[in-house]
């Protein structure tokens, strides 16, 4: 008889330590049924900016994969507009121009439930710094996301700026989905760049984004 009972305690004991991992599984996919394109700025013959050991379009890229491996491990379907380095052009006429429709085409094709851009801040002036959200007017959906990620990231970051409205980009003006631009630090800046260099920066940067994106469906 006590064998038994050692028997049940030993299997209880198991269920009990097994059940949190369980649970943690369960609520982590808070995304799921969620469908999310990344956006990659530049690439191909694009380098964009470059400055500090850092080529803009390399680590955009690197960025958008960390990004994409987080939110799929989150639940949601993640589609990206570039998986590799080249660009959208589809002519070598107006080359740019014609990256940028077909980023936005692609978008709208898949209709997500929010976009992400992501890409680097470079200026002359060297002491500017800090991650920074833009944001179009098309949707009111736009700001609400460029302040819940903001908001958020303040909390874990200490390199962040305010949010900021700008109507002039041609491939955020095209586009129906709801998202913003995330410029992720100025390589012309030495601290900026350093941070962005370094891998654990990256990870507690790619958390926080996937929790303030989480934190944004929540509301909604």
């Amino acid at each position: 008889m006590n064998k038994y009972k050692l028997l049940i305690l030993i299997c209880f004991f198991l269920i009990t330590i097994t059940l949190p991992k369980v649970t943690a599984s369960v609520n982590s996919m808070n995304l799921l049924g969620k469908v999310i394109i990344l956006d990659s700025g530049h690439g191909g013959v694009d380098a964009g900016a470059t400055g500090n050991q850092i080529i803009e379009k390399d680590l955009n890229l690197i960025l958008t994969r960390k990004l994409e491996k987080e939110l799929v491990s989150r639940g949601a379907t993640v589609y990206l507009t570039r998986e590799d380095d080249k660009d959208l052009s589809t002519t070598t006429v107006n080359r740019k121009r014609s990256d940028l429709y077909n980023r936005a085409k692609y978008i709208n094709k898949i209709s997500p439930n929010m976009y992400i851009s992501i890409h680097l801040n470079s200026v002359t002036n060297s002491s500017w710094r800090g991650l920074q959200v833009f944001y179009t007017t098309k949707s009111e959906e736009n700001k609400l996301i460029a302040e819940t990620i903001t908001n958020h990231l303040r909390k874990n970051m200490s390199n962040v700026r305010e949010i900021k409205k700008d109507n002039t980009y041609y491939m955020y003006k095209h586009i129906t989905s709801p998202g913003v631009l995330i410029e992720a630090g100025f390589i012309s800046n030495s601290n900026d760049s350093y941070l962005l260099r370094n891998k654990e920066y990256q990870d507690k940067l790619i958390s926080s984004i996937s929790d303030s994106i989480e934190i944004y469906f929540q509301k909604k």
